[in-house]
């Protein structure tokens, strides 16, 4: 890779990184605490946009980015189309044409809110296919680790340096009245890494092959559009089960830590980024033994950790033992990204990279972004009114939900562990 490529994609993975540490660190809470939403409402600002994603990723972008061979033209299209959207659907514009202010028209803003969201990431999605294709583009399988491994290290540090941002604006001059900025400054970060992107990185001319460093196993059927579909589908079944646990923990993480222990949006913004920091300092480390060692013997180490995560959660007492269990958690988001990436990047063959990477973008936006709905929203929703029946106040009653939410992510966990150990690490079927 040409050192101006690795600028541009390091400099636009740095700007997306702080972009949503800035904004989506805080729209959840913003749902809950000002608009006065369930949390099955405050969800949906996150399940219903990543679930036009996730179709519009499978059946349009993907599609187009193989016919067409366009990956930056996709990123840079995608994220000016954001760019715009964010722009109209910042309070002080949308109070504009609307004539009324948010605050008296709560329904109607979340609902703007919800809907706007939901439209804008059917166009926006371009950009999510267009990255993942374009990095395994970039890269030679040797180094594709260690490169991931480098550009989610810079990643972190715009997310550390995103979630302050927005943790200090969020409530400045007052609690959340600062949340308007967050649109602008998310807008601003769009438009100038759309142009970075532009200016330093070139379209990949990809020439049509198989992998070359898998290794057949006789008893293995490997019919289909390449030898390790099958395996590529079991580990999305896997991964979807821990990606959907570790979304509903990050759902309501920010508001359960600033009910059960009081914080502040700035130490929210602490506990955060210890996990970024964690990231930052771990991502070329575990890339780069991913690279040495195997992909699956890390993977497996990855999926166990996180087991144990959506548990310690609910045990800390103080902002200091909930910054112990967010290193740990830290550590499990690189294994979990860096390395997932590279595992699945080796396997789909490199004439199909736009498809197969929009459908596993596609599983971990379902994961992440929909189900949710249904295990912090839905779930939570009625636990919480089912325990307002033994308890005092409503805060009570959600720190039990949002607690109870918690085990049933770990049992998640283990579900998608158990799979991966069955379908795809004892699998005859070797990947590095």
């Amino acid at each position: 890779m040409r050192r101006i490529e690795k600028f541009g994609l390091s400099s636009y993975q740095f700007m997306a990184m702080t972009r949503r540490g800035v904004f989506y660190t805080f729209l959840i809470l913003y749902m809950l605490e000002v608009l006065n939403r369930s949390f099955t409402e405050a969800t949906l600002v996150m399940a219903l946009p990543l679930l036009a994603n996730s179709i519009t990723q499978t059946l349009i972008w993907g599609p187009l980015s193989d016919k067409f061979r366009v990956r930056r033209l996709l990123i840079v299209i995608g994220e000016s189309i954001a760019g715009v959207a964010y722009i109209l659907l910042s309070p002080p514009v949308w109070e504009f044409f609307i004539g009324i202010s948010h605050y008296q028209a709560k329904d109607l803003y979340a609902l703007t809110i919800i809907l706007g969201l939901t439209f804008l990431e059917s166009f926006w999605s371009m950009s999510n296919v267009g990255w993942s294709a374009l990095i395994a583009d970039l890269t030679k399988p040797s180094e594709r680790g260690s490169i991931m491994g480098q550009l989610n290290s810079v990643g972190s540090i715009g997310s550390i340096i995103g979630v302050f941002v927005g943790g200090f604006l969020y409530d400045y001059p007052a609690k959340a009245q600062g949340f308007h900025y967050l649109f602008f400054i998310s807008s601003a970060i769009m438009f100038s890494s759309a142009t970075i992107l532009l200016v330093t990185v070139k379209e990949p001319k990809v020439v049509p092959s198989m992998n070359t460093t898998l290794k057949k196993s006789d008893n293995i059927d490997t019919t289909g559009d390449f030898p390790l579909k099958h395996i590529f589908y079991w580990y999305l079944v896997s991964i979807f089960f821990v990606m959907a646990a570790t979304a509903s923990i990050y759902r309501l993480l920010a508001y359960y830590i600033r009910i059960a222990l009081s914080a502040t949006s700035f130490e929210i913004s602490i506990i955060r980024n210890t996990s970024s920091i964690v990231n930052f300092v771990a991502n070329p480390i575990i890339g780069t033994l991913s690279d040495k060692k195997g992909r699956k013997n890390v993977l497996l180490a990855g999926f166990i950790a996180v087991s144990f995560v959506p548990f310690l959660y609910t045990l800390p007492t103080n902002i200091a033992e909930m910054i112990l269990v967010s290193i740990l958690s830290g550590i499990t988001g690189v294994i979990l990204s860096t390395v997932s990436y590279a595992f699945i990047a080796e396997i789909i063959p490199e004439e199909s990279r736009g498809r197969y990477f929009g459908q596993y973008n596609t599983a971990f936006t379902l994961s992440f972004g929909v189900t949710p709905i249904l295990i912090s929203g839905l779930l939570t929703d009625f636990l919480t009114m089912n325990f307002l029946k033994v308890v005092k106040s409503l805060e009570d009653a959600q720190m039990l939900a949002i607690t109870y939410v918690f085990y049933f992510s770990s049992v998640m966990c283990v579900i998608g562990l158990l799979i991966f150990l069955k379908k795809v690490y004892f699998t005859p079927y070797s990947v590095r």
